[in-house]
């Protein structure tokens, strides 16, 4: 695509800006994690505080697009804690709650555009298909990805048409290269 990388925040001091600014943490939420790092929230209090600082202005904003990636951690975390299935559709719901609410504020500090990346198929990761050998996904990793989806999709979808925020179809896309994968070798994909 010809983008370059942005510079992840803790390097900030050390490198180049023009490119923008990652403050992701590996690992991490929307809602605190077991890794220790800034949940959603936090990250995007380190962004405000950059916004204070005057390393960007709002005015330097207005062509930026923010791109905020959630990858299932917070379903993970929730089942490993001791979330019931039954109660897995409650969370993601308080998930994709949260992550409007973050999107919204990501834009009302002056990014104009602000893509989210649905979620993968949860349940063709590797701790999901263990139970199968690793041959195939589980079904209900994978609904639990398509209802986040959909809540997302529907969130954006009140805000059209008007609104510069969308969902980027991250579901489908690993769908379809899997199933090209299994066509061309015979072989099931694990995402990793």
């Amino acid at each position: 695509m010809g983008i370059k990388s942005p510079t992840p925040y803790r390097y900030r001091k050390l490198r180049s800006i023009k490119y923008g600014m990652n403050f992701a943490y590996g690992g991490t939420g929307v809602f605190d994690t077991l890794v220790a790092a800034p949940n959603k929230t936090k990250q995007i209090d380190l962004f405000e505080q950059l916004l204070k600082e005057k390393l960007y202005t709002k005015d330097g904003l207005k062509f930026s697009t923010a791109l905020v990636s959630v990858s299932g951690n917070d379903c993970g975390i929730y089942l490993a804690r001791g979330g019931s299935l039954q109660g897995l559709p409650a969370f993601i719901v308080s998930v994709v709650k949260q992550l409007g609410l973050d999107r919204q504020r990501i834009h009302d500090l002056g990014v104009p555009k602000v893509a989210v990346l649905g979620i993968q198929p949860l349940g063709c990761l590797p701790e999901f298909t263990m139970e199968y050998s690793y041959k195939k996904c589980n079904l209900t990793g994978n609904l639990a990805a398509l209802f986040q989806n959909l809540l997302l999709t529907s969130m954006v979808e009140e805000l059209k048409p008007e609104s510069k925020f969308v969902v980027l179809d991250m579901y489908d896309a690993f769908m379809s290269a899997m199933k090209k994968h299994e066509n061309e070798t015979g072989d099931f994909p694990i995402f990793m």
